[in-house]
């Protein structure tokens, strides 16, 4: 692939966006569908490795990544910037952003947030373009209190 036009950009934007959109939402298996079958997610295993460590290969792998989530009360999920080429094989990217995760302890609420950023390899499939590869780098972490509403503390919204 030689380059790619305005609907290939919007489409691959959309792709990260309806990535995080449902994380947030804690649909694991439309992640999943995101993925070409074999694709791969590599995730990082923090505090003690912020670069991409664990590899889930396959959708129903990649489905049961989303797991983790589940330790949070709700997460937030922003896509702040992305770059896309063209390869022979489709596209890779970079898209940047922050992931908040609210968290319960005894101390109250906390947002743990991840500056982070995603290495991508793309597909264009029948249905569109797909994640063939999602490698997470956590580039810094903080955490902070924080005061909630009702609706935030039950997981409203996703």
């Amino acid at each position: 692939m030689s380059r790619l036009d305005a609907a290939d950009l919007a489409a691959l934007r959309a792709l990260s966006e309806t990535y995080a959109a449902a994380a947030d939402d804690r649909d694991a298996a439309a992640v999943g569908a995101l993925f070409v079958p074999d694709g791969v997610l590599v995730v990082p295993d923090p505090p003690a490795h912020l670069a991409p460590h664990v590899s889930h290969v396959g959708r129903p792998a990649v489905v049961a990544a989303l797991g983790a989530l589940a330790g949070t009360l709700a997460t937030t999920h922003v896509v702040a910037g992305a770059r896309y080429l063209p390869t022979p094989a489709g596209a890779r990217g970079r898209v940047r952003g922050t992931a908040h995760h609210l968290l319960a302890g005894r101390e109250g609420h906390s947002d743990l947030v991840w500056f982070l950023h995603y290495d991508d390899e793309y597909a264009r499939t029948d249905e569109g373009w797909a994640f063939t590869r999602r490698a997470v780098t956590i580039n810094w972490i903080e955490r902070h209190r924080v005061s909630v509403t009702r609706a935030d503390e039950e997981g409203a919204g996703r």
